[in-house]
C-alpha cells in the first residue's frame, strides 16, 4: 500500500516538474513537492479508509 501511493506521488512530482521545464519556466521545487506530499496523504488515507475494519478482534 505504501510504495504504489509513493509511486503515485513521485510520478506526479515528476509530471509538474517536467511541464514546467517544457513550459520555458523555472521548476517551482516548493509548490510541487508540496503538490506531492499532499497527493501522498490523499491516497494513504483513501487506501487506509477502504480497508474494512475487523470489528470481531476486540472479541477474541
Amino acid at each position: 500500500m505504501l510504495k504504489k501511493n509513493v509511486k503515485i506521488a513521485l510520478a506526479v512530482v515528476l509530471f509538474f516538474s517536467i511541464k514546467d521545464l517544457l513550459s520555458g519556466g523555472e521548476i517551482q521545487w516548493a509548490s510541487t513537492l508540496v503538490f506531492g506530499i499532499i497527493i501522498f496523504l490523499l491516497y494513504f488515507l483513501w487506501d487506509w479508509a477502504k480497508e474494512p475494519y475487523d470489528w470481531s478482534k476486540h472479541k477474541r
